[in-house]
């Protein structure tokens, strides 16, 4: 691999001293406000990714000690009537997932048939061969 020429390394520097200013001034601006303090609010206010967020030591240590402060966040339930506390994603693949653990089930089923057919099978051939070798 290859190293990086100087700059593009004084840019990606930039963007990401950027990115901390940005997600500093978020968390400043959610918390004198006094609205809920999360990875997700803040990377949304700020415009970078949550991973930005966590993979950063001072801005993890910062929002983790504001939402300490903060006590319990309030849990939506699963059958929430927002419809955007589960995204049309997460629906789908829940679906998906659904139908196939449904096949799996139906498979797992037809396989254990055949099984205990072929073991009775097997102990039936078992007796015939014990009475020809007595």
């Amino acid at each position: 691999m290859t190293a990086l020429p100087e700059h593009l390394r004084r840019a990606t520097r930039a963007r990401t001293e950027e990115a901390g200013k940005r997600a500093r001034a978020a968390l400043a601006e959610l918390a004198k406000a006094g609205k809920s303090i999360s990875f997700t609010a803040v990377a949304r206010r700020a415009g970078v990714s949550t991973d930005f967020l966590y993979r950063s030591p001072e801005l993890r240590t910062r929002i983790e000690r504001h939402r300490a402060k903060a006590g319990p966040t309030p849990t939506r339930s699963a059958g929430s009537s927002d419809g955007r506390s589960t995204s049309a994603a997460v629906r789908a693949l829940s679906a998906r997932l659904t139908r196939q653990q449904q096949e799996h089930r139906a498979a797992v089923e037809s396989l254990r048939k055949a099984l205990q057919v072929a073991q009775g099978e097997n102990l039936e051939l078992r007796r015939r061969l014990a009475r020809y070798e007595a």
